[in-house]
């Protein structure tokens, strides 16, 4: 039991700022397989929307682009030694977020009909996944800040470089399989 407990307990901390990448395991198996279990929830999800499987398969590979660049900007800042413990961090967090965030683009009906006048129920999961997608994003710039020993200004540019790179990789892939593949 413990064994699950305490990673539990990493996660709660980072997501309360009371911890940092420094804080988790150095455990790549435990990244890989993270990995593989964040990817199920994304692509049910964009299997219900009716997504293609070029945007599903560019989707996946935008996030190894996106974990490229963080390896990037971490040999760049000379601490590649930190990677896995960072990647396991926003990995773990994200996928945290993404579980909370899914029911709720449910409940809206994602995506939205043009033009299409919200219910009370959808205009409050809406600005939950506002509040939620702005605490993510913090997490996200005090896991990079702490990693690449920069300030909170650095993290923001650190986590728009891998966000760039995400979307980027998602680009290629779209454009090599074709978007309507």
């Amino acid at each position: 039991m413990n064994a699950w407990i305490q990673p539990l307990a990493r996660l709660r901390d980072l997501i309360f700022f009371r911890a940092g990448p420094q804080d988790m395991p150095y455990a790549p198996r435990a990244l890989i397989v993270l990995l593989i279990i964040s990817a199920v929830p994304e692509v049910t999800f964009d299997l219900h929307q009716g997504n293609p499987p070029a945007t599903i398969a560019a989707a996946n590979i935008g996030t190894l682009t996106a974990l490229a660049a963080l390896f990037g900007l971490l040999r760049w800042r000379g601490k590649p030694e930190r990677f896995v413990q960072t990647a396991l961090a926003l990995i773990a967090t994200g996928l945290l977020f993404e579980l909370i965030l899914l029911p709720l683009a449910l409940v809206i009906g994602w995506p939205l009909p043009n033009n299409a006048p919200l219910n009370p129920r959808q205009t409050a999961a809406l600005f939950a996944m506002f509040l939620l997608a702005v605490w993510q994003v913090a997490i996200s710039v005090n896991i990079l800040r702490h990693s690449l020993e920069i300030p909170v200004a650095g993290g923001v540019l650190a986590l728009l470089a891998i966000g760039f790179a995400d979307l980027l990789g998602m680009a290629i892939v779209i454009s090599m399989l074709g978007a309507g593949a």
